[in-house]
C-alpha cells in the first residue's frame, strides 16, 4: 500500500516535468525512491516482527528508522503501541495523540490515547477522548464507563450502560458492572434474595471501609471457603467497584471454584484500576496463569508467564 501511494505520488510529479528536460533527474529520483520504500518496508516489517516476539525495544528501533523516512501516523501509532507495552507512557501518550492529530476520526488511535491516559490517571482527559471513540463505535461506552466507576461517577457510569444495553446488549462483563452499579446506587433495594441473605450473614461489611472486607476475603481464601470468599468479593464490589484488589480476590475465588472464564472477566477489569502497583500487576498475571493452565490454554499461560518475568 505504501510503495503504490509513493509511486502514484511520483507519477504525479513526472507528468508534470517535461521528460526531454529532465531525464537524468528523474531517473535519479526513481532510484532513489525505490531505494527508500524497500528500506521503510524492511524496517516495518522487521518492527511487526520484533513486536510479535515481544521484543519491543527492537520493534521501537525499526520504527524510528522508519519514522526517518515516513513520519506518518500509521508509525506513530505503532510506536505508540510499543512504548505502552514496555510502560513508556508519557512517550506513548505523545506518539498517539500526535497520531491523533494527524488523523481525528480514526477510532483505533483514539482508542490507544484513550488507554495511555487512563492508565496515566488522566481521568477526565480519557473520558472526553472516550467520547470522540463513541461517536465511531457506541460499544465504546463499557471502556467509558470503566473510567467513570475510577472517578466514583456511578452514575454515569450507569448511564453509559444503559444506552449501551439499549443500543445493542451488554457483554458478560458489562453486565456484571451494571449490576454492581445497580446495587451501589440502590442500596435499600434487595430484589435479589441470595445476595440478600449473604448481606445479612455477613457482619455489615458495606458500614466499613474496603480494607476491612479485603480482610474477610483474605481470611476467607485462607480457610479455603471459597464459596464465601466469591460472595464477600461481589458484596465488597458493590460498594468499591474500582477496587483492584476485590476482583484480584474474587478471580482467585473463581478459579478455586473451576469457573475459570468469570475468573479470566474479573482479572480483566480490575487491571484497568492499577495505577502505579507493579507488585498488585504481577499477583493479577500470576492469577491469570492459573486460568489459563486449568482451561488449557498454554499460548495465553505463557503470555502472562511473561509478563511476571
Amino acid at each position: 500500500m505504501k510503495k503504490y501511494m509513493y509511486i502514484l505520488a511520483l507519477s504525479g510529479i513526472l507528468f508534470t516535468i517535461p521528460r526531454f528536460v529532465h531525464a537524468q533527474e528523474e531517473e535519479s529520483a526513481e532510484i532513489s525512491l525505490e531505494e527508500n520504500i524497500d528500506e521503510f518496508q524492511e524496517h516495518f516489517f522487521e518492527a511487526l516482527k520484533q513486536r510479535g516476539i515481544e521484543n519491543y525495544d527492537r520493534a521501537v528501533d525499526e520504527l524510528l528508522k522508519c519514522q526517518k523516512i515516513d513520519n506518518s501516523a500509521t508509525i506513530l501509532f505503532e510506536l505508540g503501541k510499543n512504548y505502552f507495552s514496555l510502560k513508556e507512557y508519557d512517550k506513548a501518550k505523545e506518539s498517539f495523540q500526535k497520531a491523533v492529530n494527524k488523523k481525528p476520526q480514526n477510532q483505533w488511535y483514539l482508542t490507544g490515547l484513550f488507554n495511555v491516559q487512563s492508565k496515566l490517571g488522566e481521568r477526565e482527559e480519557a473520558i472526553e477522548t472516550g467520547k470522540k471513540v463513541i461517536r465511531l463505535n457506541p460499544k465504546f461506552r463499557e471502556d467509558v464507563a470503566r473510567v467513570y466507576i475510577g472517578m466514583r461517577e456511578y452514575k454515569k457510569a450507569f448511564k453509559q450502560l444503559e444506552k449501551l444495553e439499549k443500543s445493542g446488549g451488554l457483554t458478560f462483563t458489562a453486565a456484571n458492572m451494571k449490576s454492581m452499579l445497580d446495587k451501589k446506587l440502590n442500596k435499600n433495594r434487595n430484589s435479589d434474595g441470595k445476595v440478600a441473605d449473604v448481606i445479612d450473614q455477613t457482619p455489615k461489611p458495606r458500614q466499613n471501609r474496603d480494607g476491612k472486607i479485603l480482610e474477610q476475603i483474605e481470611e476467607a481464601l485462607q480457610t479455603e471457603a471459597y464459596k464465601d470468599a466469591n460472595r464477600l468479593a461481589k458484596i465488597g464490589l458493590s460498594d468499591f467497584p474500582s477496587q483492584p484488589k476485590l476482583y484480584l480476590y474474587n478471580a482467585k475465588a473463581l478459579n478455586a471454584l473451576k469457573e475459570y472464564k468469570k475468573a479470566i472477566e474479573m482479572l480483566e477489569i480490575g487491571l484497568d484500576y492499577i495505577i502505579d502497583n507493579a507488585a498488585l500487576e504481577k499477583e493479577f498475571y500470576q492469577t491469570f496463569v492459573v486460568a489459563y493452565k486449568k482451561m488449557g490454554n498454554s499460548k495465553k499461560e505463557k503470555l502472562y508467564r511473561k509478563k511476571i518475568q
